[in-house]
């Protein structure tokens, strides 16, 4: 990951009918096979799974340009904007296409080891213990893969809205009901940043100011831990995005680098990461008592 931002007061970018997102679906879908084809052997009576390929299946996408982390509520609209920055030549990870898969997954595993009974009702009953943990399991297996495309993305992209952040304390911190956004969000703050080979210094394309840029993301040092799930993420407004896409003809990489340029986002989440790397030290100070 390089950098990222939250997009607040989100708009569309351009029109998208509704062939475009059934398309766009059907790409992004994952699909497991059967059980039996992730069997690696057992253990102690049990049947072991292979979880890495297992994910592999259900995430079909190696590597994307941009990591969307978003509202199972806004999925359309994390969609529409998948599909829009698709003519910049932008991949773009949108998560929800793949969590139905994962309570497929889910169901599936407790139909062969939860135990299932037939209710009178017609429904089906499985051991709590067992279902517990299958869970436990799976909802491990989708936070490192979501992890690791997080890591493998060049940006982070938060789509702010009532749904994804529909609480407020009385001092002003947004709140989250989801674990999910705020596990995606608490990774962001802590990922390593990987700078673009284009941003490298020593190649040819290196202007003045992406130099001064990479310059200004190496010099951040890791975090210790995490805090305010989102202050470490510049605000871009729909209005804002919008006015970068339709006034750039640029793709890909050099769309990217117009991106950052316009909202200033590499300074700013830089500079906040900084702000939030100091105010862990100082908490941390504080517990060791060393003011």
């Amino acid at each position: 990951m390089y950098v990222g931002f939250e997009l607040n007061e989100y708009q569309p970018l351009r029109e998208i009918d509704s062939s475009e997102i059934e398309d766009f679906e059907a790409q992004e879908k994952g699909a497991f096979d059967r059980l039996s084809d992730y069997m690696v052997g057992q253990f102690q009576g049990k049947d072991v799974i292979d979880a890495e390929k297992l994910a592999e299946h259900l995430f079909p996408g190696k590597k994307a340009h941009v990591f969307l982390s978003h509202s199972h509520l806004d999925a359309d609209r994390a969609k529409e904007l998948a599909i829009a920055l698709r003519g910049k030549e932008l991949d773009v990870f949108v998560d929800s296409c793949v969590w139905g898969h994962f309570d497929k997954l889910l169901s599936a595993l407790n139909n062969v080891y939860a135990d299932p009974s037939k209710t009178p009702e017609g429904g089906v009953l499985y051991d709590y213990k067992k279902a517990t943990e299958l869970t436990a399991g799976v909802h491990m297996m989708l936070l490192g893969a979501l992890q690791a495309m997080i890591d493998r993305s060049e940006l982070f992209v938060f789509l702010n809205t009532n749904n994804s952040v529909p609480l407020t304390t009385f001092s002003g911190v947004e709140r989250t009901l989801s674990p999910w956004i705020y596990s995606e969000l608490q990774f962001s703050a802590t990922a390593r940043s990987r700078v673009p080979p284009r941003y490298c210094v020593g190649t040819e394309s290196l202007s003045l100011e992406e130099e001064r840029r990479y310059k200004a993301i190496a010099s951040t040092s890791a975090l210790f831990s995490f805090t305010a799930f989102n202050t470490h993420l510049p605000k871009v407004k729909g209005d804002q995005l919008r006015t970068w896409f339709n006034g750039t003809d640029k793709e890909r990489d050099k769309a990217l680098d117009s991106l950052y340029e316009h909202s200033n986002i590499a300074q700013e989440f830089t500079k906040l990461r900084k702000k939030l790397e100091k105010r862990e030290l100082e908490v941390a100070q504080e517990v060791d008592g060393n003011p």
